[in-house]
């Protein structure tokens, strides 16, 4: 007769207890074991699979619904959120790549494309609430762009 198990499946350094949730856990994401989390937008669809690197950042891999390598990279854990889905929308386009480092240029592909647009809604966000706040007396005048280019060509001229 075997002796059933009474603790936990996993030992005490895979244990899932006590470890906080990363800052893009949310919808679509668990954690099937400690330092592991997998995005999957829809049951049976494509996954980003992020694990927890030692200075921090997360490694992620595209996973196609058939379970073949897409791209792989590494970004840190506030670009995790805005990268797993825009990595999963690229799933059913892409045929697995020829090798390793083409998977890693779809990945920096796809996440400087990501933080140039992330980039670009704070900089709305930005004008958008500054122009709908009347300035006070005392606050600085905004610099008109072609100061700003005018003093960018007087610094490229300097520098030669």
């Amino acid at each position: 007769m075997s002796a059933r198990r009474t603790t936990s499946r996993w030992p005490d350094h895979l244990s899932k207890a006590g470890e906080p949730d990363p800052p893009f856990a949310g919808p679509g994401w668990r954690q099937p074991r400690r330092g592991t989390w997998i995005y999957q937008g829809a049951q049976g669809a494509a996954y980003v699979q992020a694990a927890l690197l030692d200075d921090g950042d997360w490694f992620l891999e595209l996973w196609s619904a058939q379970v073949r390598l897409l791209a792989r990279g590494s970004a840190p854990a506030d670009e995790v959120a805005a990268l797993a889905p825009a990595l999963t929308a690229k799933a059913d386009v892409w045929e697995p790549p020829s090798s390793l480092e083409s998977s890693r240029r779809r990945f920096t592909d796809i996440a400087q494309a990501v933080r140039a647009a992330s980039d670009q809604a704070r900089v709305r966000a930005a004008t958008t609430s500054s122009l709908s706040r009347a300035p006070s007396p005392s606050a600085p005048q905004p610099v008109p762009a072609g100061a700003i280019a005018a003093a960018d060509l007087a610094a490229t001229r300097r520098s030669r």
